[in-house]
């Protein structure tokens, strides 16, 4: 089994009622790969991860979560499709 050294940078948000279009500040991309998350209820924690290389040179990106259908999308949305969000799956995949 090949083993890999990647950085990974996490960035836990707060939606608040009525705001569901969060900013998230990742600053310089210093990092392999950005996990997202933030609880959606109670006993509910949801995370993404995105690699470095998608996204864009500025120093931040939107999510956008839609209360009614509890879907998640980023602003650009360029990078909607390489975004992984089962990370517990990804980061524990070895376990049985």
């Amino acid at each position: 089994m090949k083993r890999y050294s990647l950085k990974i940078k996490e960035i836990e948000l707060q939606l608040h009622e009525g705001n569901y279009n969060r900013r998230v500040k990742y600053n310089e991309k210093d990092f392999d790969i950005l996990v997202i998350s933030f609880k959606e209820k109670a006993d509910l924690i949801r995370k993404f991860a995105i690699s470095a290389n998608c996204l864009p040179n500025s120093d931040s990106i939107h999510l956008i979560f839609d209360p009614n259908t509890h879907k998640v999308s980023f602003s650009p949305q360029e990078i909607n499709t390489n975004i992984i969000s089962d990370v517990e799956k990804l980061l524990c995949s070895d376990k049985t």
